[in-house]
């Protein structure tokens, strides 16, 4: 390469670096150009930004001087409302005090008025004692002999007058007493007459006891001697008779059976015989409950088996058991209201009826309870209730009438008791001894409200042939002996069963 070459490519790096250097000065100058006036118009807004912050500040600080002023009034004007009202007060208590001391003197006055009345008095009784001859005390006691025996009939009419008002306040406080009494001890007005209900399960149930045409139901009825009723009210099946023993027994049958699900004449007799066997422990329970009611400790054996037997007894259709808890928690109630001995009276009420359990017919329960409890050395006020609370002895104990007033509210609670259903009970009663009687008899059931007597007799004794004549003797002995209306039927069973076991 030439010489001329080189400095030819020399001049022309110098023209281009003298020309890119004026450009890049052109170039930052116009940027300083444009940093400055963006600088420009950013000191021009704060400006005008500072201007408007002063010119806010200046109206808040207005704002702010006119709200304390305006506060400063009111605050000035509360001030004064409470300066007049501290200067009233002042005012008042200055007139309250002149008040109370005018009364002192008042008072001060009265007291030395009093004080001459009293010795004016006194003199005037000198004078007159002086001139009658006779003492403020004998002056006295001769006016009131006087009064005494020319108003003797008016004050002997007045104190009358006044004891009657104050029994008719007894007897008013007394029904207070009761009313308020008896909504505590009210219970449940649970009596069965001649129906029991069992609740089953569902409705086919009912065909289970039913069996193939009726046969469940006829044994049923034949080995426990209660009617059954199925109807079509729903999960509910009847027990129908006029003995609570036999009633409470197929109950209890029916109930295990329906839990059971297994219905059959197999399964009845069985069941049955069971609950035959069991009867006298399931009753011992209800014992037992009427105490655990009543919050009783237990009893002797003997008199517990009593109060159980209480559960199948009816007193003019009022079932025992319930009368007498209603007794023991009226006459408990009575007693505390009246500040006795209320547990005395709460054992007093379970057990005045308990010669029921024991009396035979003609026999005064009241006399027959009364020699059982003094048995078992009872209470002395246990058991003269027992024999008192019919009155057959004189009442002079207040547990005597607490229970004897109990026995009477329990008796007259409505529909506790029914005298038609008592003489009802009475005539099966007799029907039922009366068949009995009657030769190779060996059990009878009356049923559908005596309209139908079904009578099992021996059948190792009696022939088909003597089943008829049976029948007839029984008839005639109905027709001779009892009255009844319509028709009744005889049904006479002869049953030989043979039962073996295969091994």
């Amino acid at each position: 390469m030439s010489f001329l070459t080189v400095l030819t490519y020399l001049a022309l790096l110098g023209v281009w670096g003298t020309s890119g250097y004026l450009v890049y000065q052109r170039v930052r100058r116009e940027q300083l150009s444009a940093y400055k006036k963006k600088i420009g118009k950013a000191e021009h807004i704060a400006e005008e930004i500072l201007e408007k912050a002063e010119k806010n500040l200046k109206e808040s600080e207005e704002k702010a001087k006119g709200i304390i002023e305006n506060a400063q009034k009111d605050i000035d004007k509360r001030y004064e409302k409470i300066d007049q009202v501290e200067e009233r007060l002042i005012q008042k208590e200055e007139k309250i005090d002149q008040k109370y001391d005018s009364l002192e003197k008042e008072k001060e006055n009265i007291a030395k008025k009093s004080q001459e009345l009293d010795a004016l008095s006194q003199e005037q009784r000198e004078k007159l004692s002086q001139i009658a001859k006779l003492s403020y005390e004998d002056a006295k006691q001769e006016l009131l002999s006087i009064v005494e025996q020319e108003q003797k009939k008016d004050i002997l009419a007045f104190v009358e007058k006044f004891k009657t008002i104050k029994q008719e306040e007894a007897e008013k406080e007394s029904v207070h007493l009761l009313t308020k009494i008896l909504p505590r001890i009210a219970m449940n007005s649970v009596s069965e007459y001649t129906v029991s209900s069992v609740d089953i399960p569902s409705e086919d149930v009912k065909g289970k006891l039913i069996g193939r045409e009726g046969r469940n139901v006829s044994y049923f009825e034949k080995i426990s001697g209660v009617e059954v009723l199925i109807d079509d009210t729903p999960l509910i099946v009847k027990l129908s008779s006029y003995d609570p023993e036999k009633r409470y027994i197929a109950t209890e049958t029916l109930k295990r059976l329906v839990k059971d699900g297994r219905i059959n004449p197999v399964y009845i007799e069985k069941t049955y015989t069971e609950v035959l066997n069991s009867i006298e422990d399931l009753l011992i329970e209800k014992g037992k409950e009427a105490l655990q009611m009543l919050n009783l400790p237990m009893m002797k054996p003997d008199v517990m088996r009593m109060i159980w037997q209480f559960h199948l007894r009816y007193s003019y259709g009022q079932n025992l058991w319930i009368h007498s808890i209603e007794v023991a928690r009226i006459a408990e109630s009575l007693a505390v209201e009246m500040g006795l001995d209320g547990l005395l009276a709460k054992r007093a009420g379970l057990l005045h009826d308990i010669g029921k359990v024991v009396a035979a017919n003609g026999q005064s329960h009241t006399k027959i309870g009364a020699e059982v409890l003094r048995k078992y050395w009872f209470d002395d006020v246990i058991v003269n209730t027992a024999e008192a609370h019919h009155y057959d002895v004189p009442i002079t104990h207040p547990i005597w009438w607490i229970v004897t007033a109990a026995d009477a509210l329990s008796a007259g609670r409505p529909w506790a008791r029914f005298n038609t259903k008592a003489i009802f009970v009475e005539k099966m009663s007799e029907l039922e001894k009366l068949i009995s009687g009657v030769p190779w008899v060996d059990k009878v059931h009356i049923m559908q409200a005596g309209r139908e007597i079904m009578i099992f007799v021996n059948p190792s004794e009696v022939d088909d042939l003597w089943v008829e004549k049976l029948i007839k003797e029984v008839a005639v002995r109905v027709e001779d002996q009892l009255d009844y209306p319509g028709i009744i039927r005889v049904v006479a069973i002869r049953e030989t069963k043979v039962i073996d076991y295969l091994r």
